[in-house]
């Protein structure tokens, strides 16, 4: 039996139906019914919109209103839909339609970095497409590996890296693929990490995020430090005319502080501070439905 077949008889029936049917919808149909989905399920799926509601309101306490933060809400769900009919239509991107749908903007930063021959580090968030970004800094001639955590449903999980792999993104375990990441450096390959999720205690630090403690992984802090690879944050945004425009930007300064334990902390806030910038500027394309926030204090002193 050939890789391929058997890639595709080990998908879930039901969501290989539903992207070959996405698939043969014309682009901008698709993406409207995205939109629908995501509207829908804004008012259907009530426990996870509170959750984002709540998020919303503790971010922009006294900045916004009640209106303004639904509508917010009510955004990122469309969005997030349009973004789940781009994901079943991946396989239809390649590098001669590209052009059409993403445009590249401060990509010689990551060139720059490159040509250190060390490899680079790429920081991200779930943000905008993401997953089209990894895909399409792939199909712009550029290796690239996507620290993942596994999906606990196995078949979803093997659609997903199928769908990836076939973009030519590489994913790698988050708690096994140390060697693999090492392995793609040395080639001077990309290692991409989105770093706005959960961190439990032993593997993160306690961090500031829209005035509230956070607890952000700590590893991409340590492995920059240990191995000396540049850092550039990347960033996807979804612009009104239905393109993307992948924006990267200058590789980040670590901290030269010489206690270790503090150096870690300042780098990862660092690192926060860039996503907190762009979710500021972006707030409706930002996935606001993780549960994060585990402490209503700003008190950095605190545990998260």
């Amino acid at each position: 039996m050939k890789k391929g077949n058997a890639g595709k008889r080990s998908r879930p029936f039901l969501i290989s139906l539903i992207m070959n049917a996405v698939q043969q919808l014309p682009h901008a149909f698709a993406l409207g019914f995205g939109t629908f989905l995501g509207f829908l399920t804004f008012y259907l799926w009530r426990s996870r919109s509170k959750i984002a509601l709540r998020n919303l309101q503790g971010a922009w306490i006294g900045k916004k209103s009640d209106t303004e933060v639904r509508t917010i809400a009510r955004k990122m769900y469309q969005n997030f839909g349009k973004g789940v009919m781009e994901f079943f239509r991946l396989p239809l991107l390649t590098s001669h339609n590209l052009h059409r749908y993403v445009t590249f903007e401060g990509l010689k930063h990551l060139e720059e970095a490159r040509n250190q021959g060390r490899g680079a580090f790429l920081l991200s968030a779930h943000f905008g497409n993401w997953e089209m970004l990894s895909a399409a800094i792939s199909l712009r001639g550029i290796p690239i590996n996507l620290i993942v955590r596994k999906i606990k449903n196995p078949p979803i999980d093997d659609f997903v890296n199928e769908i990836r792999r076939r973009s030519g993104v590489n994913p790698i375990e988050k708690t096994q693929g140390t060697n693999e990441m090492l392995g793609a450096l040395r080639k001077n390959e990309t290692v991409g990490f989105v770093l706005d999720q959960h961190a439990h205690k032993s593997q993160g630090v306690c961090v500031n995020f829209f005035g509230q403690n956070v607890s952000a992984f700590k590893s991409l802090a340590m492995l920059a430090r240990r191995y000396n690879i540049p850092i550039i944050p990347v960033f996807m945004i979804r612009e009104p005319s239905g393109q993307h425009r992948a924006v990267f930007e200058s590789a980040l300064a670590l901290c030269k502080g010489k206690n270790m334990s503090n150096s870690i902390l300042d780098d990862t806030q660092q690192f926060i501070n860039v996503i907190e910038r762009f979710v500021r500027k972006y707030p409706e394309q930002w996935i606001w439905l993780h549960r994060w926030w585990r402490s209503p204090s700003p008190d950095l002193s605190r545990s998260c």
